[in-house]
Parts: structure tokens; C-alpha cells; sequence
């Protein structure tokens, strides 16, 4: 054995704050152990529509007093909300490659899909509105795909922001360029102010899930989410 194994046997070894999770058998997968909010790590995208699960991530750090530290390929803190623990995590990659960074992550904390909880921007939902299912297909997001791949699972509860689509005289714009360059872009003023108010209800869903359960947190945020009371007269930017 090497000189540096033999003192290696000996090092007091520091507990990692993870290391006080149940085993995975163990899990509760009736509340979340780790909440990812999605979105693309470059300076640029911070402000951006298709941000608005990182946004959810930074506010909660904001709420909680607590500074993300990187671990592996994502950005997370631990928090306790009414004594249960809780990650709080955005991956460091961007929105379409999110399911390898993780499943990396939710393997560390011994996560099951049932545990992981994601949080991202719908351009199906209208502006500020908000949505919480257990499970599901992508539905066409790229980055939902990545994530069922990588956990080999659809059985993870999801959180939607609305942020709407473009719209050209009335009409819902479906065109792939356009709709990438609106999500991709920073929102009006106005659409800002309703969605930071939406953040601000995602996270009291979150910590409602986490203190009552998903189904306490899932009845409260839809029954409650906010709904226009006409179709938006904007037109494309």
C-alpha cells in the first residue's frame, strides 16, 4: 500500500451533509428532497423568459439566506423548510442537455424520480399562470426529454410557469425561429412584474409540498393559478 493509503486509514474523515439521507428505499415520494429550476448558464440568458425556472432557484436562495455552491455539473444549496430538508439546484448546463447533470445529482442524494422536482417556463400557459403535475411526457420540451432519458422515468413531478407565445394579429405564433428568439429574449416590464409574482407562488408551492405533501401543494397552486381574463392583444416582438 502507497504511504499516502496508509495515512489515508487514519484521516478523521468529515461527514458530507448528505451523508444523513435516508437510503433510497427509505425515500418519501410523497414530497420533493431536491427542486431544479431549468434554464441556460451564460450571463446573457439570465433575465431571459426561458430563465424563469432559474429565477424560481435564485429567489428561493434569496428567501432562505443560502448561497448555491457548485457541485459536480449543478449549482445547489441545501435549505430546511419547517425542519424537512431540502436541495435547491440548477444545473450547469444548458436547458436541452439538463437530464445528464441531473441524474448525476439526484444519484448523490440518493434521490428517486418520484423526489426530484423541476421547475420551467411554458409557452402553453399564459403569462404568470402556473401548473403542477406528478408526471408525464415532455410534451415537446427539449429539455423534460433529456431528463426522462437520463432518469429513465417520466415519474417526476414538474412545475410550469406560463410565459405565452408570440402573436401576430391575435394569432399564436408557431414558427421555430420566432418562438426561439421570444423565448430567448427579456420580457416586457410589465410581463416581468407578473411573472416575479409568479415566482414568488412557486416557491410557496414548493415549500407547501414539501411540509404537506405534493397533492396538498399540486390542489392549492391550480386551483389558484392565475387566469387572464382575455386573450393578449400584443403582437410579436
Amino acid at each position: 500500500m502507497a504511504i499516502g493509503g496508509r495515512f489515508a486509514q487514519f484521516r478523521k474523515r468529515t461527514p458530507r451533509q448528505e451523508d444523513d439521507l435516508p437510503p433510497a428505499e427509505d425515500a418519501d415520494l410523497t414530497r420533493p428532497l431536491v427542486v431544479f429550476g431549468l434554464g441556460n448558464p451564460e450571463e446573457r440568458y439570465e433575465g431571459t423568459r426561458h430563465n424563469v425556472g432559474a429565477w424560481v432557484i435564485a429567489a428561493m436562495a434569496k428567501r432562505y439566506h443560502a448561497q448555491p455552491k457548485r457541485e459536480g455539473r449543478v449549482n445547489v444549496a441545501r435549505i430546511e423548510v419547517d425542519g424537512h430538508v431540502l436541495h435547491i439546484a440548477q444545473p450547469r448546463s444548458y436547458m436541452n442537455e439538463s437530464g445528464g447533470p441531473i441524474a448525476q445529482e439526484a444519484k448523490r442524494l440518493k434521490a428517486r424520480p418520484e423526489q426530484v422536482m423541476i421547475v420551467y417556463d411554458e409557452l402553453d400557459l399564459p403569462v404568470g399562470a402556473t401548473r403542477m403535475r406528478l408526471k408525464g411526457s415532455s410534451g415537446g420540451n427539449n429539455g423534460i426529454k433529456s431528463i426522462i432519458g437520463a432518469l429513465g422515468s417520466q415519474e417526476f413531478p414538474r412545475l410550469r410557469i406560463g410565459i405565452d407565445r408570440p402573436y401576430d394579429h391575435g394569432q399564436p405564433v408557431r414558427d421555430p425561429d420566432r418562438v426561439a428568439n421570444w423565448v430567448l429574449s427579456k420580457p416586457s416590464p410589465g410581463d416581468r412584474r407578473i411573472l416575479e409574482e409568479a415566482v414568488e407562488r412557486t416557491i410557496d408551492a414548493i415549500e407547501l409540498a414539501v411540509r404537506e405533501g405534493y397533492d396538498v401543494a399540486m390542489n392549492h397552486l391550480n386551483a389558484g393559478s392565475r387566469k387572464p381574463a382575455a386573450p393578449p392583444e400584443r403582437d410579436a416582438e
